[in-house]
Protein backbone atom coordinates (compact mmCIF):
# COMPACT_ATOMS: atom_id res chain seq x y z
CA UNK A 1 0.00 0.00 0.00
CA UNK A 2 1.33 3.21 -1.18
CA UNK A 3 2.13 5.66 2.21
CA UNK A 4 0.86 9.55 1.51
CA UNK A 5 1.08 12.79 2.76
CA UNK A 6 -1.86 15.15 2.25
CA UNK A 7 -1.07 18.64 2.63
CA UNK A 8 -3.04 21.52 2.39
CA UNK A 9 -3.09 25.35 2.77
CA UNK A 10 -5.18 28.96 3.26
CA UNK A 11 -4.08 32.20 2.85
CA UNK A 12 -4.25 34.39 6.69
CA UNK A 13 -6.75 36.54 4.41
CA UNK A 14 -9.01 33.59 3.48
CA UNK A 15 -11.97 33.11 5.30
CA UNK A 16 -12.37 29.26 4.54
CA UNK A 17 -10.50 26.92 6.26
CA UNK A 18 -8.33 23.86 4.93
CA UNK A 19 -10.72 21.41 6.20
CA UNK A 20 -12.56 21.20 2.73
CA UNK A 21 -8.68 20.42 1.50
CA UNK A 22 -7.69 17.43 3.49
CA UNK A 23 -11.54 15.77 3.10
CA UNK A 24 -11.35 15.88 -0.38
CA UNK A 25 -7.67 14.56 -0.16
CA UNK A 26 -8.73 11.22 1.85
CA UNK A 27 -11.21 10.77 -0.18
CA UNK A 28 -9.18 10.51 -2.78
CA UNK A 29 -6.84 8.16 -0.90
CA UNK A 30 -9.83 6.17 0.33
CA UNK A 31 -10.63 5.78 -3.57
CA UNK A 32 -7.30 4.66 -4.32
CA UNK A 33 -6.59 2.62 -1.30
CA UNK A 34 -3.71 4.64 -0.24
CA UNK A 35 -2.48 5.46 3.76
CA UNK A 36 -2.63 8.87 4.79
CA UNK A 37 0.81 8.45 7.31
CA UNK A 38 0.69 12.35 7.83
CA UNK A 39 -1.97 15.44 7.74
CA UNK A 40 -0.09 18.36 7.23
CA UNK A 41 -2.04 22.14 6.75
CA UNK A 42 -0.84 25.81 7.41
CA UNK A 43 -2.89 29.16 7.23
CA UNK A 44 0.13 31.02 5.55
CA UNK A 45 0.60 33.21 2.34
CA UNK A 46 1.73 31.18 -0.06
CA UNK A 47 4.10 33.90 -1.38
CA UNK A 48 6.30 33.23 1.66
CA UNK A 49 9.76 32.04 1.11
CA UNK A 50 9.67 28.03 1.67
CA UNK A 51 12.06 28.59 4.77
CA UNK A 52 9.39 30.51 6.17
CA UNK A 53 6.43 28.25 5.96
CA UNK A 54 6.62 25.38 9.20
CA UNK A 55 4.17 23.28 6.46
CA UNK A 56 6.44 23.66 3.72
CA UNK A 57 9.58 22.49 6.30
CA UNK A 58 7.65 19.71 8.00
CA UNK A 59 6.49 18.20 4.69
CA UNK A 60 10.40 18.29 3.30
CA UNK A 61 11.60 16.63 6.81
CA UNK A 62 9.16 13.81 6.68
CA UNK A 63 9.84 13.36 2.89
CA UNK A 64 13.48 12.62 3.28
CA UNK A 65 13.03 10.78 6.59
CA UNK A 66 10.82 8.18 3.80
CA UNK A 67 8.08 8.33 5.35
CA UNK A 68 5.82 8.81 2.67
CA UNK A 69 6.11 7.82 -1.41
CA UNK A 70 3.22 10.56 -2.47
CA UNK A 71 1.88 13.85 -1.76
CA UNK A 72 -1.52 14.75 -2.28
CA UNK A 73 -2.90 18.18 -3.08
CA UNK A 74 -5.96 19.94 -4.55
CA UNK A 75 -3.97 21.98 -6.84
CA UNK A 76 -0.41 23.57 -6.98
CA UNK A 77 -0.60 26.62 -5.77
CA UNK A 78 -1.70 24.68 -2.27
CA UNK A 79 1.78 23.87 -2.58
CA UNK A 80 2.84 28.15 -2.57
CA UNK A 81 2.02 30.85 -5.19
CA UNK A 82 5.86 32.04 -5.73
CA UNK A 83 7.07 30.55 -8.24
CA UNK A 84 10.41 30.06 -7.86
CA UNK A 85 9.85 28.92 -4.47
CA UNK A 86 7.24 26.64 -5.55
CA UNK A 87 9.33 25.25 -8.37
CA UNK A 88 12.44 24.41 -6.22
CA UNK A 89 10.00 22.45 -3.98
CA UNK A 90 8.50 20.20 -6.11
CA UNK A 91 12.51 19.91 -7.38
CA UNK A 92 13.86 18.85 -4.32
CA UNK A 93 10.25 16.33 -3.92
CA UNK A 94 11.37 14.43 -7.40
CA UNK A 95 14.94 14.32 -6.46
CA UNK A 96 13.58 12.28 -3.26
CA UNK A 97 11.68 10.41 -5.27
CA UNK A 98 8.46 12.08 -4.30
CA UNK A 99 5.59 11.84 -6.76
CA UNK A 100 3.04 14.93 -6.32
CA UNK A 101 -0.78 14.19 -6.97
CA UNK A 102 -2.63 17.42 -8.39
CA UNK A 103 -6.24 16.82 -7.83
CA UNK A 104 -7.66 19.34 -10.02
CA UNK A 105 -5.58 17.89 -13.06
CA UNK A 106 -6.32 14.64 -12.30
CA UNK A 107 -2.65 13.70 -12.45
CA UNK A 108 1.19 12.62 -10.84
CA UNK A 109 3.96 14.31 -11.56
CA UNK A 110 5.94 11.14 -12.22
CA UNK A 111 5.30 8.01 -13.72
CA UNK A 112 5.85 4.51 -12.38
CA UNK A 113 9.48 4.31 -13.72
CA UNK A 114 9.94 8.29 -11.44
CA UNK A 115 10.15 10.16 -14.80
CA UNK A 116 8.09 13.41 -15.36
CA UNK A 117 5.17 12.76 -17.56
CA UNK A 118 3.96 15.49 -20.09
CA UNK A 119 1.64 17.01 -18.37
CA UNK A 120 4.63 17.82 -15.37
CA UNK A 121 6.90 18.82 -18.09
CA UNK A 122 4.60 21.78 -18.95
CA UNK A 123 3.60 22.71 -15.64
CA UNK A 124 7.48 22.96 -14.26
CA UNK A 125 8.09 24.57 -18.09
CA UNK A 126 5.56 27.39 -17.03
CA UNK A 127 6.79 27.40 -12.81
CA UNK A 128 9.91 28.32 -14.65
CA UNK A 129 8.54 31.25 -17.12
CA UNK A 130 6.76 32.65 -14.60
CA UNK A 131 9.71 32.89 -11.74
CA UNK A 132 11.71 33.96 -15.11
CA UNK A 133 8.81 37.39 -15.13
CA UNK A 134 9.01 37.20 -11.35
CA UNK A 135 12.57 38.25 -10.70
CA UNK A 136 12.77 40.44 -14.07
CA UNK A 137 9.98 42.46 -12.33
CA UNK A 138 12.10 42.58 -8.69
CA UNK A 139 14.77 43.70 -10.31
CA UNK A 140 13.41 46.72 -12.13
CA UNK A 141 11.50 47.49 -8.91
CA UNK A 142 14.85 47.51 -6.94
CA UNK A 143 16.58 49.68 -10.18
CA UNK A 144 13.54 51.97 -9.93
CA UNK A 145 13.98 52.49 -6.16
CA UNK A 146 17.73 52.97 -5.98
CA UNK A 147 17.33 55.64 -9.27
CA UNK A 148 14.89 57.29 -6.57
CA UNK A 149 17.04 56.96 -3.69
CA UNK A 150 19.92 58.71 -5.57
CA UNK A 151 17.72 61.62 -6.78
CA UNK A 152 16.88 62.21 -3.29
CA UNK A 153 20.41 62.33 -2.35
CA UNK A 154 20.31 58.90 -0.37
CA UNK A 155 23.91 57.91 -0.11
CA UNK A 156 25.01 54.16 -1.75
CA UNK A 157 27.46 51.98 -1.16
CA UNK A 158 29.97 51.88 1.19
CA UNK A 159 31.69 54.72 3.05
CA UNK A 160 35.33 54.52 2.62
CA UNK A 161 37.93 54.33 5.56
CA UNK A 162 35.60 52.55 7.74
CA UNK A 163 36.02 48.79 9.11
CA UNK A 164 33.26 46.47 10.59
CA UNK A 165 32.46 42.76 11.61
CA UNK A 166 29.94 40.21 9.71
CA UNK A 167 26.86 41.16 11.19
CA UNK A 168 27.52 44.84 11.22
CA UNK A 169 28.48 44.26 6.76
CA UNK A 170 25.30 42.36 6.22
CA UNK A 171 23.21 44.45 8.05
CA UNK A 172 24.30 47.38 6.11
CA UNK A 173 24.15 45.40 2.82
CA UNK A 174 20.88 43.72 3.84
CA UNK A 175 18.57 44.56 0.76
CA UNK A 176 21.83 42.70 -1.20
CA UNK A 177 21.05 40.09 0.88
CA UNK A 178 17.32 39.74 0.63
CA UNK A 179 17.85 39.74 -3.21
CA UNK A 180 20.51 36.97 -3.31
CA UNK A 181 17.81 35.48 -1.15
CA UNK A 182 15.02 35.98 -3.44
CA UNK A 183 17.21 34.27 -6.38
CA UNK A 184 19.25 36.77 -8.00
CA UNK A 185 22.59 36.20 -8.99
CA UNK A 186 25.77 38.32 -7.96
CA UNK A 187 26.20 39.99 -11.37
CA UNK A 188 22.25 40.53 -11.51
CA UNK A 189 22.90 41.91 -7.64
CA UNK A 190 25.74 44.09 -8.75
CA UNK A 191 23.58 45.39 -12.08
CA UNK A 192 20.40 46.12 -9.55
CA UNK A 193 22.38 47.65 -6.51
CA UNK A 194 25.61 49.21 -8.44
CA UNK A 195 27.92 47.60 -5.39
CA UNK A 196 31.02 45.88 -6.75
CA UNK A 197 31.26 42.47 -7.89
CA UNK A 198 33.95 42.04 -4.31
CA UNK A 199 30.74 43.75 -2.16
CA UNK A 200 28.06 41.27 -3.58
CA UNK A 201 30.69 38.18 -3.10
CA UNK A 202 31.57 38.76 -0.07
CA UNK A 203 27.82 38.99 1.41
CA UNK A 204 27.31 35.34 -1.01
CA UNK A 205 30.30 34.37 1.24
CA UNK A 206 28.93 35.33 4.66
CA UNK A 207 25.74 33.85 3.70
CA UNK A 208 26.95 30.55 2.59
CA UNK A 209 29.26 30.13 5.20
CA UNK A 210 28.00 31.92 8.63
CA UNK A 211 23.80 31.46 8.31
CA UNK A 212 23.34 31.31 12.02
CA UNK A 213 25.17 35.05 12.08
CA UNK A 214 23.07 35.94 9.36
CA UNK A 215 19.66 34.96 11.22
CA UNK A 216 21.61 36.78 14.34
CA UNK A 217 21.53 39.58 12.67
Amino acid sequence: MTAVAIFGRVSRKDKQDYKRQITDMQNVAKRKNYEVVSIIAEKISGAKKNEERLGIQQLLSEAKAGKFQKILVTEVSRLGRNTLETLKLVEQLHEMGINIYLHDLGTDTLNEEGEMNMTTEIMLHMLSLFAKNERKTTIDRIKSGMAQAKANGTHIGRYKGTTEDKTQFLKKYQKVVDALKRGLSIRECVKVHGFSLGTVAKVRKYIKDDLELLEAA
